[in-house]
């Protein structure tokens, strides 16, 4: 059974994959940047969606990019 690194290694070696992947970057990189920022301060998605209006749901797909 693969390792999810591996697959990912295999998957990207292919260069139509890999220009997917780099185009999808910066929502990877904002959804890390939402989460890093929720936790630090001790919040839960459902906290998030209480302040901001929607529901944790939303909050969730957002994080997940």
């Amino acid at each position: 059974m693969k390792t999810l690194d591996q697959l990912k290694t295999k998957l990207l070696k292919n260069p139509q994959t890999r220009a997917e992947y780099d185009a999808l970057a910066s929502e990877f990189e904002t959804a890390r940047e939402l989460i890093a920022a929720r936790t630090q301060a001790g919040l839960t998605q459902s906290d998030v969606a209480e302040r901001m209006g929607p529901t944790q749901r939303v909050i969730a797909r957002q994080e997940s990019g």
